[in-house]
């Protein structure tokens, strides 16, 4: 069992994408990660809308690198009619786009930043709930993550896991946004692991937090202040098996070869 590299196609620098000042094609971009050393890229419904998804593919096919999530955004929490509207047609959308892309795992966002508190977090895992229907006669894992004032501590993560794990939802631990929250991210990691299906692997310079609202800036991998070595110790000891998809923010081309250097480097 192994560990596999991969990246967020996100960040200043890859998206949109450029590298030294020229305007990159999907193609091209994916060409450059996968001559950095990566081996997978997390693919957003946003690229979709884009480029199109018969673009998409051709540069997967082309650059050699594969798929490894795709995320479908919409909030699960609101009753709104149009958003609710929005999120049901993004699902069957999501599916049909991961298995176009070769993607085995999906990723929902779009609820946990927009909602805090017990009654809106039932609700959200009753909609999950629901979603999760959509992928039983799939092969696909849908996956989320610690993220917003709704879901962002290990105890959090695990709850949604062990309410839903035997509907198949598992769980994407994002090492940096335990950071963000001040949770112990080597314990909140360990929490997870049993259920972790993908990793965002994030570090931050820096975090503060001021009128109950956090905040902070990234970091070159494994510069900051979140444990990634601890963590990525942790993950090898337990001989995890999944990709790790470093998620890039404000770096630039330098900050993102260095970064990728740290985790092939990590991931050994």
């Amino acid at each position: 069992m192994a560990m596999t590299s991969g990246i967020m196609w996100y960040g200043r620098q890859l998206y949109p994408p450029t590298w030294h000042g020229e305007e990159l094609s999907p193609a091209e971009t994916f060409g450059t990660l996968k001559g950095l050393g990566l081996e997978t890229v997390d693919i957003f419904s946003r690229h979709v809308d884009d480029y199109g998804v018969d673009t998409l593919r051709e540069a997967l096919d082309e650059s050699g690198l594969r798929c490894a999530c795709y995320y479908i955004t919409g909030d699960l929490v609101s009753d709104d009619p149009e958003k609710r509207k929005a999120v049901d047609e993004a699902f069957p959308r999501g599916i049909e786009v991961a298995q176009e892309l070769g993607a085995p795992i999906c990723f929902t966002a779009g609820s946990q930043h927009a909602h805090s508190g017990e009654e809106n977090f039932q609700r959200y895992l009753d909609r999950l709930g629901e979603k999760l229907q959509l992928f039983k006669d799939t092969d696909l894992t849908l996956v989320i993550e610690n993220a917003g004032s709704l879901l962002h501590t290990g105890e959090d993560m695990v709850r949604a896991a062990e309410a839903l794990g035997d509907e198949g939802l598992r769980l994407c631990p994002d090492t940096g946004n335990f950071t963000l929250w001040g949770v112990d991210e080597v314990e909140a990691v360990k929490m997870c692991l049993p259920w972790a299906a993908h990793f965002h692997l994030k570090d931050y310079a820096e975090r503060w937090e001021e009128d109950g609202k956090v905040g902070g800036t990234e970091a070159i991998l494994n510069q900051g202040i979140t444990p990634i070595g601890e963590i990525m110790d942790m993950l090898h000891e337990a001989d995890w098996d999944g990709v790790l998809a470093w998620e890039p923010g404000p770096q630039d081309e330098e900050g993102i070869t260095e970064s990728v250097r740290e985790l092939l480097r990590l991931i050994g």
